[in-house]
């Protein structure tokens, strides 16, 4: 009977060979749709039980004003009433006409899934061409893409974040590059770096690479010219441009190559948000290179502490390392990998944020390059010739890159695993539906996500940045926020002043209304 059962399993795992080889682009498809599913489930979920943080505010706000008539308004930060002012991302256009069809968290969170997981088409494409046209090994890497831990926290970070327009289009964008197709390549990156301006650095990156490998002038020349044209424009003239008149930015921040110094949020805007981050390095993006240059040690202390080498350690770790067997293709993810070590704000290292993910197709690019490389040495060193790649050993890559989702503690499962009480949901549920639609609103950073849509909503704690939160007819406030245990005095002001009425109080949540 053992026998026959085993005869079976070996037929029948045979036939599911058979047609995974015939039926490439329905496995493929399978998996792009499984992943879609599940990524957005999470995200979904992560939503219904309070648990998106201010940044949803900040984009869902911009994008539902544009539909408004308002284009890209928000109103977090006092230096400017534009996202436009945080960033030059004209690219965040894209989502308007899907919010348009749908205006609800769920389209962002969809769309957001959908465009990383159509990256796997271009890895899939990729990696068959780099095997010998195998396409067991396209879909391989395809789904190791897919289960590839960075990407799915990107993934999970919410709500649509531009850059993950930028993450397919990058990958398409190396494609046409390997098949010398240059106006697809040079139009794929002109739609990527609309959408933040650290993918200037990565269509940078492209001419670099251009240049180490010989191609033609017209391959680098007009790709350095866009990406550092774009850079330059974007920090020093576009992103300025839409700040408050009446502010004006300090750009002395006190040059420190200490890595156990915060931000210095004094500094922050400075010039330009995304230069702003940098102000513990120089005032200006030639101060900045001008420091690191003259004090080599200190940047080597600064960007490869304990916590930065083992940031390093997973990103390349859930690789297996292999992309390291491709350094020149590296070159695409080394401008982010410098912003992320030369930060002193550990969101950036770390590989369960979304400032990861301009670093993804580069790395997942050199993974395949360095995989395929390897594979060529060895056929060459055992039977003198290409030798077509066993499926196990696919298998076993994909399952170990899999596996790794359990020490990592995948971000789906964490999402349905750890939430706010139901209870506690509900009041929070019944506090916001107080609150009138087109009530200006302060709040705790997860409180906030959830009372969109509306034109006004502020980040509570108030001060240096944000607005007073005087201009909102009402606060809403979560008590056991950790950022209330540096800013008691939020609590005080609210309890102590006359102006604000104290309506609805449970479970440590506080839902004021200002007397008019």
């Amino acid at each position: 009977m053992t026998q026959v059962l085993s005869a079976r399993s070996r037929r029948e795992a045979l036939r599911a060979r058979s047609l995974l080889l015939s039926r490439p682009a329905l496995a493929l498809s399978g998996m792009i749709l499984t992943y879609i599913v599940v990524l957005s489930a999470g995200l979904a979920y992560k939503w219904k039980m309070w648990g998106h943080g201010f940044d949803h505010v900040v984009l869902e706000q911009a994008i539902w004003n544009t539909l408004q008539g308002r284009p890209f308004q928000m109103s977090r930060y006092n230096f400017t009433d534009s996202i436009m002012g945080m960033d030059w991302q004209p690219g965040m256009a894209f989502a308007v006409p899907f919010y348009a069809l749908w205006p609800s968290a769920y389209m962002l969170d969809l769309l957001q899934s959908s465009l990383l997981a159509l990256g796997a088409v271009p890895v899939y494409l990729i990696a068959r061409d780099h095997f010998g046209g195998s396409r067991r090994a396209g879909l391989a890497w395809a789904a190791t893409y897919l289960l590839y831990p960075s990407l799915q926290f990107v993934n999970m970070t919410p709500p649509w974040q531009p850059r993950t327009l930028a993450v397919p289009c990058l990958l398409w964008a190396f494609r046409c590059y390997e098949q010398r197709r240059l106006w697809p390549f040079l139009a794929l990156l002109a739609v990527a770096i609309t959408t933040r301006t650290d993918v200037s650095l990565v269509v940078t990156a492209f001419g670099v690479l251009a240049l180490v490998q010989r191609r033609a002038w017209r391959w680098w020349a007009p790709t350095l010219a866009l990406g550092l044209g774009w850079f330059a424009l974007s920090t020093a003239v576009l992103t300025p441009a839409f700040y408050h008149p009446g502010y004006h930015p300090d750009t002395l921040g006190q040059v420190s190559f200490d890595p156990n110094q915060e931000q210095q949020a004094e500094a922050w805007p400075g010039t330009s948000p995304q230069v702003g981050y940098y102000a513990h390095l120089g005032k200006d993006p030639l101060d900045i290179v001008k420091n690191i240059l003259t004090h080599p040690v200190e940047t080597v202390r600064l960007m490869f502490t304990p916590a930065k080498l083992w940031y390093l350690f997973l990103m390349f770790g859930t690789l297996l390392f292999l992309p390291l067997l491709a350094p020149e293709i590296l070159i695409l993810c080394a401008p982010i990998f410098l912003l992320n070590l030369l930060s002193t704000r550990v969101y950036q290292y770390t590989i369960t944020e979304q400032y990861q993910a301009l670093i993804v197709p580069g790395i997942v690019l050199a993974a395949i390059v360095g995989a395929a490389r390897l594979w060529r040495w060895i056929g060459r060193r055992r039977a003198g010739r290409w030798l077509p790649i066993p499926t196990a050993l696919l298998l076993a890559q994909v399952a170990l890159v899999a596996a790794l989702h359990v020490p990592l503690k995948n971000p789906v499962v964490s999402a349905f695993r750890n939430h706010e009480s139901l209870a506690r949901v509900r009041v929070m549920e019944r506090m916001a539906a107080l609150i009138p639609p087109e009530a200006s609103v302060a709040a705790t950073s997860f409180l906030g996500p959830r009372l969109m849509p509306r034109q006004y909503l502020y980040y509570l704690p108030d001060g240096l940045m944000h607005p007073e939160m005087e201009r909102a007819d009402y606060v809403f406030v979560d008590a056991r926020a950790a950022v209330l245990r540096e800013r008691p005095d939020v609590l005080e002001r609210l309890r102590s002043d006359p102006r604000w009425e104290l309506i609805a109080a449970e479970d440590d949540l506080l839902l004021y209304r200002q007397r008019r």
